[in-house]
């Protein structure tokens, strides 16, 4: 097998390639929801699905969960692309553990999908209402979903299935230097 910098070999170039593509389908999922959202129902309106519990929803949220930053949009953004490019890298870093590398990319995917609809648009839209015993739960999106159950994802894998010794990063990477794997 044909070796490259970094300790990277073709099959984990291809990983990566994968585990990018992984991320930017469920950016373009996001952003496909999102639009049909827009087009079939009315800014403010409301479809109830499941009556004092589930509604689809057209709000649109200029801040992060919970409108947190709403104010900050721009600072917000930054963040992001930020946080983006290091998610690439570690994706990059972590090719030789595929449940990191795609939980990382769900993540990437996620991230990805609200900040193009920030860029675009000046906000995010989100569509997913519900009411758990009667705490109305914020608004959020396909791509909240994404970033959320890769975060719950890696963190259960994380903390019960991960066999100790065994490589999150590949050798020769920063971040394998980092984590002193």
């Amino acid at each position: 097998m044909i070796r490259i910098k970094n300790n990277l070999t073709q099959k984990d170039a291809l990983w990566f390639i994968a585990g990018i593509f992984a991320a930017l389908f469920a950016a373009a999922a996001d952003l496909v929801i999102k639009q049909i959202i827009i087009n079939k129902v009315n800014f403010n309106g409301e479809i109830t699905v499941i009556k004092k519990f589930f509604s689809i929803t057209h709000i649109r949220n200029t801040g992060a969960a919970w409108g947190m930053f709403s104010s900050a949009t721009d600072i917000l953004s930054a963040v992001t692309v930020i946080c983006s490019l290091l998610l690439i890298y570690i994706i990059y870093a972590s090719t030789v553990n595929k449940t990191v590398m795609f939980c990382l990319s769900a993540v990437l995917g996620g991230a990805a999908g609200n900040l193009t609809e920030r860029f675009f648009r000046g906000y995010v839209t989100d569509f997913l209402a519900f009411n758990i015993f009667g705490y109305d739960f914020p608004n959020f999106n396909f791509a909240d979903m994404c970033i959320t159950l890769g975060c719950i994802t890696l963190i259960v894998y994380a903390v019960f299935l991960h066999k100790k010794g065994g490589p999150i990063f590949r050798p020769g990477t920063l971040a394998h230097r980092i984590f002193g794997e």
